[in-house]
């Protein structure tokens, strides 16, 4: 089966040019600065990139020789909150559809953050209008090396004093593996009763950020012996909003995760079961790009 992807400024759309593409899957994908792309992979490209905006409108991409079965989008806006980021985050998914459909494939996913489900009625809206076949996921946070929650927790590592809060150290999350999240997709697309619906998609069991710094120790990801400060909760959010080494996008995707209520049920599971991989697993099989 082969697939087009967007989205590759987004951490999962990034790594599914190394581990989306098998014997089953060939990848080919649109981007808006490819030279900026490949600065940013740290592991090897199994799939073939193009160049083109797609907020400036569709171009002709050789695509129509390689018969694209599925098409997914990972949004391309840091919130879907934002007025203006939606209308653009509209404008790029209905270009995106278009190049699509001039390739005879009317399959889309739409691949948005859990803490956007209040915002997506415009994207459902436009992908009714379209009359394609599509899957909206809202996904908890994927972890992986080099995703938004473990540069935090590295950065956090690295200090001599970590500024602790029981409302954020305990603050749950459902973190998905990112070859989880592949393997998850992949079969995903093979089921009927998927087409046409919102899933919620969370990994297997809630953990709060304390959970994984402590798991990250653990496993010897990350240096021990930092002292621990408990501080109240709006000290603590000031200084990491400061002196956190993550970009102002970042920052506000973060703050947003450690506001917003995160656990799923996976109803989904009645029609495609799945097993998920042991965080342990999930953490130490990117080991190798850590080092």
């Amino acid at each position: 089966m082969n697939v087009l992807i967007s989205g590759l400024n987004n951490y999962v759309g990034r790594r599914s040019l190394s581990l989306f593409a098998d014997e089953n899957f060939g990848v080919f994908a649109v981007t808006r600065n490819l030279k900026l792309f490949e600065k940013r992979m740290f592991e090897p490209m199994h799939g073939t990139v193009y160049e083109g905006d797609l907020i400036k409108g569709v171009r002709d991409f050789p695509l129509n020789a390689h018969e694209l079965k599925a098409g997914i989008y990972y949004t391309q806006v840091p919130t879907l909150y934002d007025e203006v980021n939606l209308k653009l985050e509209v404008i790029s998914l209905r270009n995106f559809i278009q190049l699509l459909q001039q390739n005879s494939c009317q399959r889309v996913v739409y691949v948005a953050r859990l803490v956007d489900r209040m915002c997506i009625e415009p994207i459902l809206s436009l992908l009714r209008e379209l009359r394609v076949d599509y899957t909206i996921i809202l996904k908890n946070c994927v972890v992986g090396h080099d995703s938004l929650v473990d540069r935090v927790i590295r950065d956090i590592a690295n200090r001599k004093f970590v500024f602790y809060s029981k409302f954020y150290a305990t603050h749950a999350l459902q973190p998905i593996g990112v070859r989880d999240f592949f393997r998850w997709l992949k079969l995903m697309l093979d089921v009927p009763a998927f087409k046409n619906r919102v899933v919620e998609l969370g990994g297997a069991n809630p953990m709060s950020l304390g959970d994984l710094f402590n798991k990250y120790k653990e496993l010897k990801m990350v240096h021990a012996g930092q002292i621990i400060v408990d501080l109240p909760k709006w000290f603590v959010r000031l200084v990491y909003r400061k002196h956190l080494d993550i970009s102002a996008t970042d920052q506000a995707e973060f703050s947003r995760i450690m506001r917003v209520n995160s656990i799923v049920d996976n109803d989904w599971r009645k029609q495609m079961p799945f097993r998920f991989s042991p965080i342990e697993q999930v953490l130490l099989e990117d080991q190798e790009f850590a080092r």
